[in-house]
């Protein structure tokens, strides 16, 4: 059983969009949360198509890359550098998320 304590605009909004489920709530939250999966997918697959390019241009592997990054190894004067490691941490996040999905 799931008990929310919502203040009263949300719950005035939950109650508007469960009435188009009939009162359906477990399908309801179930498309909720398949529509959440399939938009992380979406964005992992993103990731990964600029994950390839930073692999190439650098010659390393994200996981590689992360951990100089993390360590210092690699100076802080490249923006791919940032751009990747923001996507990188953003990525593990997304896959944590999609396994508890």
């Amino acid at each position: 059983m799931l008990n929310l304590t919502l203040n009263k605009t949300t719950e005035q909004k939950l109650n508007n969009y469960v009435s188009i489920y009939k009162g359906n709530y477990d399908k309801m939250f179930n498309d909720i949360l398949t529509y959440r999966s399939m938009q992380l997918n979406k964005a992992i697959k993103a990731m990964k198509l600029d994950f390839a390019y930073f692999e190439k241009k650098y010659a390393m592997t994200s996981e590689k890359f992360y951990q100089l990054f993390e360590s210092g190894k690699l100076g802080d004067e490249n923006n791919d550098f940032f751009q990747w490691s923001g996507e990188y941490e953003t990525f593990k996040d997304y896959q944590k998320e999609i396994r508890h999905l």
